[in-house]
């Protein structure tokens, strides 16, 4: 943690940071009129300022290290947040076992509806569990978070539940793998368990970071599923999947993207994520199959979804990782790249204005769900 963290100087540089850059929006405004001057040509003009805004309030987050307070208070999710308790303990194996991690009480958002196992035909839904990004240090699955990712995967993937884990972050103390880990089964738990939703009727998914997570946990179904008892999922979408944690802790990696001026991700965002989610002297390699699956890829009875932006940093690793897991006899994966898009358009596409993006991607996955379906 650098000087920056502590007060009074991160109140202080917080408020030079805004200053900075309500000086500087005035300029983007007016380049970015000129077509040619915008980041990526097929942008509209505001595409490109709001790109600009996101990508500095990134930045200057990741610098200060900004934390983010979760809660297990229902809050104006009200019935819609549920609490989740741990599973047994025979549930978590291998490397959810940790002498200093233990598996905790979480919070979950249903967006819109919850399910309801006393009205709601089990074996007749489709139950999207989502794992949000953030470079595991930023966001809790609510509403403000996740809602418009939510609500696009309710409308144009036609699934008819989403349910968002509020898994705990690594800029919190207690927060470093496996943590997050140990979280993903809880949730995957109670969906089988406490709720009774057939597995075949649950689809995985996860953006960025939380792409990193359901990967992290297909494998650990695949690798303890059948002795713990937790079937494989009917599917999974993977949304701009953070699949080189290790890649991430040298900031000049990102830097260095042929992708990097097209995209809103800069090096300090995923090297605070990547030195807290596996710090230094934890015992634990960023390496790892479990933390990395870029050059890790299993063998999944679960069909992938995986979608990429063209103009994002991680473009190259979801191409690489998307050929590495079709090489593996048995494995059915689709990939599917959006011209132009940035990082992560499923989470942020309201934010930065690519809704009509996001909104497709999602028809798609559905579309790959259904599709899937229909051959079993």
């Amino acid at each position: 943690m650098g000087i920056l963290t502590y007060q009074p100087f991160k109140a202080l540089y917080t408020l030079l940071a805004v200053a900075l850059e309500l000086t500087r929006l005035p300029l983007w405004l007016m380049i970015y009129t000129i077509r040619a001057a915008r980041p990526h040509p097929a942008w509209t003009q505001a595409q490109a300022v709001r790109m600009r805004v996101v990508k500095a309030f990134l930045a200057h987050s990741s610098a200060v290290e900004v934390k983010t307070k979760l809660t297990l208070a229902p809050g104006k999710e009200k019935e819609r947040f549920v609490i989740t308790e741990p599973a047994p303990a025979s549930v978590y194996k291998g490397p959810t076992i940790d002498s200093n991690i233990k598996p905790a009480t979480i919070g979950a958002t249903w967006t819109l509806k919850a399910f309801n196992p006393a009205t709601d035909n089990a074996d007749n839904v489709d139950v999207v569990l989502h794992f949000h990004g953030g470079a595991y240090v930023i966001g809790n699955g609510r509403d403000e978070d996740v809602g418009f990712l939510a609500k696009t995967l309710l409308k144009h993937a036609q699934v008819t539940h989403v349910f968002t884990p509020q898994y705990r972050l690594s800029s919190n103390p207690g927060g470093r793998f496996p943590a997050q880990l140990q979280d993903a089964i809880t949730s995957y738990y109670h969906l089988i368990h406490t709720l009774k939703i057939p597995a075949h009727r649950i689809t995985i998914s996860g953006d960025s970071a939380g792409g990193n997570l359901a990967f992290a946990l297909l494998r650990y179904l695949a690798t303890h599923g059948d002795e713990v008892n937790l079937p494989q999922p009917g599917c999974a979408w993977l949304w701009s999947p953070w699949v080189d944690i290790e890649a991430a802790s040298d900031p000049k990696n990102i830097g260095e993207s042929p992708q990097y001026s097209t995209d809103y991700l800069g090096p300090g965002f995923g090297y605070w994520g990547a030195t807290t989610f596996c710090p230094d002297g934890s015992g634990l390699k960023r390496s790892s199959a479990w933390l990395s699956p870029l050059n890790n890829p299993f063998a999944t009875t679960t069909p992938i979804f995986i979608q990429t932006g063209r103009a994002e940093v991680l473009y190259d690793d979801d191409i690489k990782i998307a050929d590495q897991f079709r090489e593996i006899k048995g494995n059915k994966v689709e990939l599917l790249v959006t011209d132009n898009a940035p990082h992560d358009i499923i989470l942020v596409g309201a934010l930065i204005g690519f809704q009509k993006d996001a909104g497709s991607i999602a028809k798609s996955a559905g579309e790959f769900l259904r599709a899937e379906r229909a051959k079993l």
